[in-house]
């Protein structure tokens, strides 16, 4: 996983003694770096692909539109919400400028 825990909890200002949301955080890691890897269509499982998303997400702005993604996926989690829940223009961004766009 490229985002690990204490830095999820540092873009949270969550701190690190705080161990209750763990679990749900990784997790949120792994759900945005998912949703990055479909959206730069680099969800396949060939080698080439799979070295190809590791290049990718371990890129700073990539990494820190993740951290977005996980700070809105964590801040808006309940059902019902009445705050903007999609993406950031800053995710988007800082991800698609990865992205293979077909002509």
């Amino acid at each position: 996983m490229t985002l690990n825990l204490s830095i999820l909890k540092k873009h949270l200002n969550i701190p690190a003694d705080y161990a209750e949301d763990d679990e749900y955080l990784v997790h949120l890691g792994a759900v945005a770096e998912a949703y990055a890897a479909t959206l730069l269509e680099l969800d396949g499982t060939d080698a080439a692909t799979v070295a190809r998303r590791e290049e990718i997400l371990e890129k700073p702005q990539v990494k820190e539109g993740l951290l977005l993604l996980v700070g809105t996926l964590y801040n808006n989690r309940e059902s019902e919400v009445y705050a903007n829940t999609q993406e950031t223009k800053a995710f988007r961004r800082l991800i698609y400028q990865y992205k293979p766009w077909s002509v």
